[in-house]
């Protein structure tokens, strides 16, 4: 009987969002009678809202099932023609609208193909446009991003995370770099469209992965902003508010926020051998009692002016961040010690102040010439203290730095007359850092690092063929005071084949290169006493680490299914290792270079639309990590994860989950991560928008694991912390319009927090 109830519901479930929907056909044709193929169709709502879309076939017929009574508008184009709109109304039958007919434009178009609903492929990128459900069930950036559904494109909302095939991407707002406060903040109605680049080019080469969020014109009026969401199992949370004021071309927006986090579950086992030369020693740390708090503070003005030609943009924000108090108890067990249960502690405390400045330019140079210009500074001020106490021993360190950032970048692109497309991009990126070490360790270290990138981009489209190359140099510096400068000038090639097969299927190939310079924290001559047996040490002689990327993506759309099929290589030559060697009686915990990370990894990812309310995304992959040089480890992975979405009126239903994680990273160690999965529901209604959502609703002792062996040091750590338990959440948002509605500003605010400093942790 259950059973028989389970499947009436399941059929009601499916069946009810069709009630009243009808099916819409008709055709298009050209000026000389002939059927106009791929063409792209559109139906949106009075309000250009879109709302479904589909392709013409090869006798130019065209089928929007699933379609409610009301208002339409149906948009017709195709590459070669004018573009059409047609007016119409539905009842409650099927509606066959009169033939279409094209006219020739004599303007040569981007080859552009309608891939599915709302997907609509181009050479060098995705575009989509995000249906009404999508929007409406959506609060932020991310939200609506994670709506989308693109396959092989993982998006965590509350982490502000985007990660693709090739890594984490980064994110634009109408094309100037955005970071998560910015996205956090995009009220989704005021996004027209989405640009998603597999393989960035342009003004985005150089970037794993690229999503440029394009806005809706708007020029009066204003709004106030408010949301706020509170973790339940651990307290944490984040508020936030803006103000926005429009007036004719320039917008004046004020952004302001407070986040926190207090962690008091954390406990670790953790169980380490020291091969000393004389003596194997052996010990057992239990930490049961540890808090971690933190808390940070935001504050931004911006000012955008803008017309048909130019835009010019100022930004000023202060960030302020917090981790007093933090610390951790434990009873360490040394095995061949006459006392056991000896009582250690560690105390932590860090605090960081930035203020940051932005000019930005976006000039329009005639029809087919574009130039962008980008500056940034920054200054940190970073302090931290850490105290160790174990019986008679004691370490502290207390570290005051200040580091300078300056950020600038300039491309200029120009559109050629064949099809084809040039590129100049100039980027420097300049950091000085002077850190002084104080009490255990008594220390000034003075550390410049730099990267300048010069590339030239050529692009051309042959047929069903798209080729992008770019080449350029890249010079990297470093220097230690005291220490001799560091100099690698490298060149750089970025190459992307997409061959069109079809309307539903493409191939895209991809090969790039680039290195960097090592992490600030690790170029120093630092001793961190870290406890009775152990110092971290960091090495002003490491060297750039070289990076290779090849990878080959199939894509096919048709109807409701979209999926990928991926794989890719990845290579870090000369990259940057833990190394451990015996001193003295103390393991000595530093950095090298010499070795190796390879990766190998294939992937699939198909998102299919059961019906217009029912999406599911489902991920499956292999991958394999191999170590070479001086460690040599290797690592087998399979995974996967599942998203479901599901719209009824106000409400957004989902279920997520992902399988647990066995991989090892350079550090070089193995991590295993368990499984986790969750739910949440979302209601939207006007200016106010609610959600509640669980993680791990049933899981009680998850545990994260870390094991390696170096050697002369072998570790196993094992740690639970309440943020992986079960844990729940509620977030609330409003926005109140004044005026003429106003598109909603970008909070264009960096709250990432650099620091040359080396650390315990």
């Amino acid at each position: 009987m259950k059973i028989l109830g389970l499947t009436v519901c399941l059929w009601l479930f499916h069946v009810l969002p069709m009630i009243s929907q009808v099916l819409v056909k008709g055709n298009v044709k050209s000026e000389n009678k002939q059927e106009v193929i791929y063409a792209s169709i559109q139906l949106l709502h009075p309000d250009s809202s879109f709302v479904q879309g589909t392709i013409t076939d090869s006798i130019g017929n065209y089928c929007l099932q699933n379609v409610c009574s009301g208002d339409y508008l149906l948009f017709v184009s195709s590459m070669g023609y004018i573009p059409q709109w047609h007016i119409f109304s539905i009842g409650s039958q099927d509606k066959k609208l009169p033939l279409l007919t094209l006219k020739k434009d004599n303007i040569l178009l981007d080859e552009v193909v309608v891939k599915a609903s709302s997907f609509v492929r181009q050479k060098d990128r995705v575009l989509i446009i995000p249906t009404e459900q999508q929007v409406k069930h959506a609060s932020t950036g991310y939200d609506l991003l994670y709506n989308l559904m693109i396959p092989g494109m993982s998006v965590n909302t509350q982490k502000g995370s985007v990660n693709t095939l090739l890594g984490e991407a980064t994110l634009y707002i109408n094309g100037q770099k955005a970071d998560y406060k910015e996205i956090h903040a995009l009220r989704p109605k005021d996004i027209e469209k989405i640009e998603y680049f597999e393989m960035p080019t342009g003004k985005y080469a150089g970037d794993k992965a690229s999503v440029n969020y394009i806005l809706k014109k708007k020029n009066t009026g204003g709004y106030v902003a408010l949301d706020g969401m509170q973790t339940i199992g651990y307290w944490g949370g984040d508020y936030n508010a803006n103000l926005k004021v429009m007036h004719k071309n320039t917008s004046y927006t004020l952004f302001a926020g407070h986040s926190m986090e207090r962690n008091g579950g954390i406990r670790t086992d953790k169980k380490e051998t020291f091969y000393f030369p004389e003596q194997e020693i052996s010990r057992t740390t239990h930490v049961d009692d540890a808090e971690l708090n933190k808390n940070k503070q935001y504050a931004q003005l911006n000012i955008n002016d803008s017309n048909d030609k130019r835009t010019l943009a100022g930004k000023i924000s202060f960030v302020h961040q917090s981790m007093p108090d933090n610390y951790s108890k434990s009873v360490i067990e040394y095995d061949s010690a006459p006392v056991n249960d000896i009582s250690a502690k560690t105390e932590t405390t860090q605090t960081t102040l930035m203020p940051s400045l932005n000019l930005y330019g976006s000039f329009k140079l005639g029809q087919t010439q574009f130039f962008n210009v980008d500056l940034t500074a920054t200054y940190t001020n970073n302090k931290y203290i850490r105290k160790y106490t174990e019986r008679n021993y004691f370490s502290h360190t207390k570290v005051d730095e200040s580091l300078y950032n300056i950020a600038f970048s300039t491309d200029y692109n120009i559109q050629l007359k064949h099809n084809n497309f040039f590129g100049l991009n100039f980027s420097h990126l300049h950091s000085i850092s002077s850190a002084t070490y104080k009490e255990g360790f008594n220390e000034w270290s003075h550390l410049w690092t730099t990267e300048t990138l010069l590339m030239g981009q050529y692009n051309q489209s042959i047929g069903k063929m798209y080729m992008s190359l770019q080449l350029g140099g890249d010079l990297l510096q470093y220097c230690l005071h005291r220490n001799e400068a560091k100099r690698y000038l490298s060149p750089h090639a970025n190459i992307l084949l997409n061959y069109q097969i079809n309307s539903e299927n493409s191939i895209l190939y991809g090969l790039n290169t680039g290195n960097s310079n090592p992490p600030m924290e690790w170029i120093n001559n630092v001793n961190q006493e870290l406890d009775s047996l152990s110092v971290k040490r960091g090495n002003p002689h490491l060297e750039k680490t070289n990076y290779y990327n090849s990878y080959l993506v199939y894509n096919h759309q048709k109807g409701k299914i979209s999926l990928q099929v991926a794989g890719l290589y990845f290579g870090a030559i000369n990259s940057i290792f833990s190394d451990y060697y015996i001193e003295n009686d103390k393991l000595v915990n530093t950095f090298c270079t010499g070795g190796n990370f390879h990766q190998l990894k294939g992937s699939f990812a198909v998102t299919y639309k059961i019906i217009p309310s029912l999406h599911i995304k489902l991920l499956g992959f292999y991958r394999y990590n191999e170590i070479t040089g001086k460690v040599k480890q290797h690592k087998n992975e399979w995974g996967g994860s599942m998203d479901i979405n599901y719209y009824w009126k106000n409400f957004a239903f989902n279920i997520h989950g992902k399988s647990t994680g066995k991989t090892l990273d350079n550090y070089p160690a193995f991590i295993d991560t368990p499984a986790t999965y969750g739910a949440f529901v979302r209601w939207n209604h006007k200016n106010w928008m609610a959600e509640a959502g669980t993680d791990n609703t049933f899981s009680k002792h998850n545990r994260t694991k870390m094991y390696m062996d170096m050697g002369v040091y072998r570790f196993h750590n094992s740690s639970y912390s309440e943020t992986y338990q079960k844990t729940g959440y509620i977030k609330v948002a409003y926005t109140f319009d004044f005026g003429k509605n106003t598109s909603k500003e970008q909070r264009n605010i960096n709250t990432t927090i650099n620091s040359a400093i080396l650390k315990a942790e």
